[in-house]
């Protein structure tokens, strides 16, 4: 599943504070802190002009945003735009590297976020063997080979999606998508509304493991309370609604996906509520 981060301050000569977090595959700076110095003009259109990667972050009061981070190499790629002074650049990534990696680098204790170890944690997406190795380890027969390859299919957004978040007008589905939503912001205080949560990671991500992790996190409050009407709620979440989207629903054992997946999330949250 995908992490939740912690986040580290630097001061920057102008004044401006750049937030950081250490991923294994490098440093990785909030965007709006990046371009607030470099190109404060790309701040409102930093998504459709720059790669950007998306975390979930444990921001101030332990609340969970949806941020935008900037690595190395796509700050270096600023150069490339012709709005951006490079120079500005060249002396910002001087200064992460002066002031910034070294602290990472003397301080291994930085790096590993301190959280309870997961089983489901350790899932490979990548590799279909490690999914089948935890589905194994719980006794689980509500896969097939065949499922398992167009599940990963899907989170990896392989298989063709709308391009629009779907819309309902049945009531009760209404009702749903409401309690999901109210669910979602107690954790997710960067959401506006439903429909943006859609469009960022189902429609507008490379993949859907971090709508997985959010319906997760819906799913786990939702059972912890013990609420009766969880089953409903999960109807409205991210996932099972982009595969009731899916364009092509004639694939063999598309039928499958919905019962693994919800499988899948009981798997996981019973994994943390017993570490609780």
């Amino acid at each position: 599943m995908v992490e939740v981060w912690r986040y580290w301050e630097f001061e920057h000569p102008s004044s401006c504070v750049v937030r950081v977090i250490a991923t294994p595959t490098g440093l990785e700076l909030f965007a709006v802190d990046v371009l607030q110095i470099v190109a404060p003009i790309l701040i409102n259109d930093f998504v459709r002009s720059i790669e950007v990667q998306k975390r979930l972050v444990m921001m101030e009061n332990n609340q969970v945003s949806l941020v935008s981070t900037l690595s190395a190499l796509s700050i270096h790629s600023l150069i490339s735009l012709t709005i951006v002074e490079h120079n500005v650049v060249r002396q910002f990534m001087q200064w992460v590297r002066t002031n910034v990696m070294p602290v990472f680098k003397n301080d291994v204790s930085l790096i590993a976020v301190e959280q309870p170890k997961y089983l489901f944690q350790e899932i490979d997406y990548s590799q279909k063997d490690s999914l089948i190795k935890y589905l194994y380890f719980q006794n689980s027969e509500s896969w097939s080979s065949n499922s398992i390859d167009l599940y990963l299919k899907f989170i990896f957004k392989k298989l063709p999606l709308p391009a629009s978040c779907p819309q309902t007008i049945d009531l009760n589905s209404i009702d749903s998508r409401t309690r999901y939503f109210q669910v979602l912001k107690t954790v997710l205080r960067s959401a506006s509304s439903y429909e943006y949560v859609y469009e960022e990671l189902v429609i507008r991500s490379a993949n859907l493991l971090i709508a997985q992790s959010l319906d997760l996190l819906v799913y786990y409050h939702l059972k912890k309370l013990n609420e009766s009407d969880f089953n409903q709620v999960l109807e409205q979440g991210l996932i099972l609604q982009a595969l009731r989207t899916m364009v092509n629903k004639s694939i063999d054992n598309f039928k499958d996906l919905k019962p693994m997946y919800l499988n899948l999330l009981d798997y996981f949250s019973a994994e943390m509520l017993a570490l609780d």
